[in-house]
């Protein structure tokens, strides 16, 4: 037992010898187990324990006696422990999260902080092969990628470490038995209720009876060659975000062009890379919110923009894809420019361009139409053309209808965000507008039979 824990301390270079390490004892067989395997290679690595104990205040009396219990033990060994008392259940009905969250959260808060006190530099706490098997079944019940079916990592942070991860409940149950360590039993864990309880129980012991007697061994290799992939993906990952990115102010700008260029894997990992540099976690971000950005890149407009979960916005400009959290402050840049027929024209607020020129009617089917290129009847335009952006008041009888519409009005009848709208071009004969582009032209501009010289337009991004 006690071979098969350095082995795994040192394949995962957990420690060095004069390390602190703070320790997650709750009482139970596996932190007694993990707790006592590093007492008896203290002195060897010349290590400095701190056993952390959080009662929940959850089990009444027999969680008092676990918090007891955990005391009497450190004090016999001569290890310093923390006892600590929070009521979990107040905790979680306040933050909204579960119990078993809010236990984490506080758990971890209190790790921390004796960690600091203590000048210490490690955190362990003591999942075994068990935890790692039941982790990957229920993630992958409920549906994962190759990050949650990686389940449970030897050392997260640099700082968080599992040295029982290799060794199985079974194995820890006689070791308590060898050294008569009478560890805490929470009588919780023997109830089939929880899901985490019923692949415990049930599902894994079924497997074991009618497929595979070695399936917690299986699933333990299986998870650590899934997460060599994983390691690699988030490598690939890492070189792709530093090239395509940038942070300005409170934004993470990631260039469109050379984004779209990547896989999806490596996407997908930008893109939650991104959102955690913003806000420090991925709470409450889903595949399917990752799904809703990509589909803004892959299918949206230039202003096109969709919200996330805790104030993150996504917004598409013309060149990046700006992520940020907040109330983002939306640049008004107004823009006017003569159209003049056989030349093109730069419109610089936009990166775009506008090419104009006039055909005989009969000569269109010489003519093959391009992307954004209309055709509008040339003799009915009577003043100077021009393009620009909207203006409050502005009205036209899109292709199709009878009646004047106001513009926005059309807008939002199409979906068109308030950011957008400003930087969509209007083409226009004085006032009127005769192309909304890359959206509708005008009814009253539309080439028929008695037209004589063709208006041709192509509006290029």
């Amino acid at each position: 037992m006690l071979e098969k824990f350095l082995k795994t301390v040192k394949k995962h270079h957990m420690f060095q010898k004069g390390d602190g390490i703070v320790i997650g004892v709750s009482g139970g067989p596996d932190s007694m187990t993990l707790l006592h395997l590093l007492y008896r290679i203290r002195e060897e690595y010349d290590l400095n324990l701190y056993a952390v104990h959080l009662n929940h205040q959850f089990r009444g009396k027999e969680a008092d006696e676990d918090a007891e219990y955990v005391r009497k033990f450190c004090e016999n060994i001569g290890i310093k422990s923390f006892i600590f008392s929070e009521n979990i259940t107040t905790y979680s009905n306040e933050k909204g999260i579960t119990f078993e969250e809010a236990g984490r959260e506080i758990r971890y808060k209190l790790f921390h902080e004796v960690m600091k006190d203590m000048k210490a530099n490690k955190i362990a706490v003591a999942q075994n092969m068990d935890d790692q098997a039941e982790t990957l079944l229920m993630r992958l019940m409920r549906g994962s990628g190759v990050e949650g079916l990686s389940a449970i990592d030897y050392v997260r942070e640099d700082k968080i470490i599992r040295p029982i991860l290799d060794i199985t409940r079974e194995e820890i149950e006689s070791y308590c038995r060898k050294y008569d360590l009478h560890p805490r039993i929470d009588k919780t864990n023997l109830e089939a209720v929880y899901t985490r309880n019923r692949i415990r129980l049930e599902l894994i012991p079924y497997i074991e009876e009618h497929f595979n007697r070695n399936i917690k061994q299986v699933l333990a290799r299986t998870t650590n060659l899934i997460k060599e992939d994983k390691d690699f993906l988030n490598l690939s990952a890492e070189e792709a975000y530093r090239k395509l990115t940038k942070k300005e102010n409170s934004e993470i700008i990631i260039c469109k062009e050379a984004y779209e260029r990547q896989h999806i894997a490596i996407k997908k990992r930008i893109l939650r890379k991104a959102i955690f540099e913003i806000q420090g976690d991925l709470k409450d971000i889903q595949n399917k919110h990752i799904q809703k950005v990509l589909n803004l890149i892959q299918y949206g407009q230039v202003g096109g923009h969709i919200d996330l979960p805790r104030k993150l916005y996504v917004v598409l400009d013309y060149k990046n894809v700006v992520i940020g959290k907040g109330k983002r402050k939306i640049e008004n840049n107004d823009f006017e420019y003569n159209i003049n027929i056989g030349e093109t024209l730069n419109i610089k607020e936009l990166n775009t361009t506008l090419r104009a020129v006039v055909v005989e009617h009969k000569e269109l089917k010489n003519i093959s139409k391009g992307k954004n290129e209309k055709y509008f009847d040339f003799d009915k335009i009577k003043n100077n053309m021009i393009v620009r952006n909207r203006k409050n008041g502005d009205r036209f009888i899109p292709l199709g209808m009878k009646g004047s519409k106001k513009l926005k009005d059309f807008f939002i009848d199409q979906k068109i965000s308030r950011e957008e709208r400003d930087k969509i071009p209007l083409v226009c004969d004085g006032e009127k507008i005769i192309w909304v582009i890359g959206h509708r032209m005008s009814e009253e501009y539309k080439v028929g039979e008695d037209t004589n010289k063709v208006l041709v337009l192509c509006y290029k991004s």
